[in-house]
């Protein structure tokens, strides 16, 4: 009985979350639809009847009368509560198919023994803090039925609308208990591989997956680490010396209540604790026994904290990159591209480099840029006689440009968190992304030279045509997006979700590469992604709270000014700091904790915000190409076989050439600023 009470539980969650995510992506196109349609029907009325198209003419009226008497101005409110619910159960889901992401570098070096304890002791930590926020909304939900508040357009109940915090929270408590119970019997985790590319079986050899150290006998598992003892000791005592300052035992300086909030949160993630978990019960921690704010606050932030409109366009580009990524588009970029450079050196490769930027114009994800590329050309590249480590180095770089040209979740996440045009960010990066290509081209084409690497026959010039022909519905989704933000057509969000409509109908019904029946899939995958990501930034921005609270922000940025660094130095200490954090932590988790903390130093120097976006890009883009947690790599490393030491040493002249990009683009703002200023969006 309770096994399928289970698997009922389990069909609503993906039936909710793929039904909402969809609802909300179509809602937004006809909203857009709605509000340009009723004046293209006019004209197109008055065009007919000028040249006598009577029949045209009534029916771009009858048109016309219906959008202008339909009321949809309630669309982006409804929009933003369905993808509020998405995130909240979402998450949920998440933690049912291991999709958030954590710090576990020191917890996977750990013997077994003590490495299942400091795991349940991070499961049952994601437990308590979701207990306590299902609680706090409880609470919260009661009181704003009492009030009897409604909605502005929708005018629907706001306890409603806040029901999603508790019921969200309550079974994301229930999936954390759950999986823990299962993970102390089995000693199996859910494992949700976001590196997976569909049609490539992963290689599970000991050199993707280590086995712990000390594995070996069973006296060795039987061992207690000191090191896992520390990481689950750290925090407790971290969380003891915040009741001794509430209890009035002890007495902390203000620069030492602001050290505690760091140290917590690391000691926390180094237990291999979703970096969203542990910045939650950091905030809770320091709420509880280090300010008198009310806890009521939570509950509010929990929810205005993804409730602009703006963060929708996460997973609207997230779910358009899930269907380009096996729609065919990335097959067709690939001919294009090697009919017009195949015959140099390197050919196939320089090839792969231009298709991973012309896929990253469309695309918004490193991941899915080589997963899609990367699984069509490395192949192709070792038929034709390349080796398997060149071609494996160059795509796993070059698939880096996935959040450095137009579209990129990255860029979204951090204009949410300093404030920045969205739009502003996308084309900032277009100058770079061209000038990397180039640079990448470079380095391929000198050592395929050096190195006698085959080339293909040159193709003529009806080829290029037809690949171009075949590859144009791609590439279009260039035009829908910057050509629809610049043009002052669509908001970024509202250009996200043409994207992704415009994804679907190419790949399901042009490119016939997604069935209709594959669709939810596609869409369930979409929004676990989203989810996750929504979550993190739910939780930061109840970190950005707790910073501000303490004005710890304006305080760094006095302090870093004080020491004359300039915006020279500035830039160099902000390089080293967040290329050692991307050997880490993933670049969203880096850009949600570290961005509003730096961008207010870099705004008070002098230092362009959107440059420093940026800049902060960049580095992303490095972290992602080098282990220990390069998820590019380990995309790469799948497709191409290949062991991540191997491959690790592989992509240097190409990561070299990357951080030979990084100072320039640093160092010179006008690359990214030019562009943006000279089409008006900054």
């Amino acid at each position: 009985m309770l096994r399928v009470l289970n698997q009922l539980l389990n069909h609503l969650e993906e039936w909710l979350i793929a039904t909402l995510i969809a609802a909300a992506t179509g809602l937004i196109f006809i909203a857009v639809v709605h509000r340009y349609g009723a004046g293209e029907s006019i004209n197109l009325s008055r065009w007919a009847t000028a040249h006598g198209m009577n029949w045209l003419a009534s029916a771009s009226m009858a048109v016309f009368t219906f959008l202008s008497e339909l009321d949809l101005s309630w669309a982006q409110e409804l929009c933003i509560y369905m993808f509020i619910w998405m995130a909240k159960f979402g998450a949920a889901y998440g933690v049912r198919t291991g999709i958030h992401v954590g710090v576990d570098l020191l917890v996977n070096r750990l013997p077994e023994h003590s490495r299942k304890h400091v795991i349940l002791f991070s499961l049952l930590c994601g437990a308590l803090f979701t207990g306590m926020i299902a609680a706090f909304g409880a609470s919260f939900v009661r009181e704003m039925f009492h009030t009897g508040q409604q909605s502005n357009d929708l005018e629907a109940p706001m306890w409603f609308v806040y029901l999603a915090i508790p019921l969200g929270s309550g079974l994301m408590c229930f999936r954390f208990l759950q999986v823990s119970w299962f993970y102390y019997w089995t000693g199996e985790l859910p494992h949700h591989d976001e590196t997976h590319v569909e049609g490539v079986e992963a290689d599970v050899s000991p050199a993707l997956h280590p086995q712990p150290a000390g594995a070996a006998t069973k006296a060795a598992t039987r061992k207690v680490s000191p090191l896992g003892v520390i990481l689950i000791l750290a925090p407790i005592l971290i969380f003891a010396l915040c009741l001794g300052e509430k209890t009035g035992f002890i007495v902390l300086p203000h620069w030492m209540r602001a050290f505690t909030v760091f140290a917590l949160l690391i000691a926390l993630m180094l237990t291999g604790i979703p970096v969203s978990i542990a910045l939650g019960l950091t905030v809770m921690t320091f709420l509880f026994t280090l300010t008198a704010v009310p806890i009521e606050a939570v509950s509010m932030k929990l929810f205005t904290g993804i409730e602009g409109f703006e963060i929708m366009a996460i997973p609207f580009f997230i779910l358009a990159g899930n269907f380009l990524t096996h729609g065919g588009v990335a097959r067709r970029m690939i001919n294009f591209a090697t009919s017009l450079i195949g015959h140099w050196h390197g050919g196939l490769g320089l090839a792969g480099i231009v298709a991973c930027a012309m896929f990253a114009l469309v695309c918004g994800s490193s991941v899915a840029t080589v997963a899609a590329i990367g699984a069509i050309v490395l192949p192709e590249m070792v038929r034709h006689g390349y080796p398997m480590r060149f071609g494996a180095g160059i795509i796993t770089v070059a698939g880096s440009l996935g959040i450095l040209m137009l579209p990129s979740i990255p860029k979204i996440v951090y204009a949410v968190s300093t404030n920045t045009s969205i739009g502003a960010l996308f084309v900032a990066g277009l100058l770079p992304g061209i000038l990397l290509t180039t640079m990448l081209c470079i380095v391929t084409w000198w050592l395929a030279r050096n190195r006698d690497y085959p080339r293909l026959k040159k193709a003529t010039w009806a080829e290029t045509v037809r690949t171009f022909r075949e590859s144009i519905w791609g590439l279009m989704l260039v035009v829908i997006i910057i050509g629809g933000i610049y043009s002052g057509l669509f908001t970024a969000t509202e250009a996200a979700a043409m994207a992704a409509v415009y994804s679907f109908i190419i790949a399901v019904f042009v490119y016939k590469a997604i069935r209709i029946v594959d669709v939810p899939r596609v869409l369930l995958r979409a929004a676990n992604t989203s989810a996750m990501l929504l979550y993190i930034v739910t939780n930061a921005v109840l970190f950005s709270f707790v910073l501000s609270n303490e004005n710890l922000p304006a305080t760094l940025a006095d302090w870093i000014a004080a020491q004359n660094l300039g915006w020279v130095g500035f830039l160099l200490v902000v390089n080293v700091l967040l290329l050692l954090a991307g050997n880490f932590m993933e670049p969203n988790s880096i850009i949600l904790i570290m961005a509003p903390i730096l961008a207010p130093a870099a705004k008070k120097l002098g230092i362009d915000l959107v440059h420093f976006g940026i800049v902060m890009d960049v580095n992303m883009e490095v972290g992602l190409c080098h282990p220990p947690v390069g998820l590019n790599l380990y995309v790469a490393s799948m497709i191409a076989r290949m062991r991540i030491t191997d491959l690790a040493v592989a992509v240097m002249p190409w990561l070299l050439t990357m951080l030979g990009f990084l100072v320039i683009v640093t160092y010179w703002p006008d690359l990214t600023l030019w562009l943006p200023r000279v089409l008006g969006m900054h």
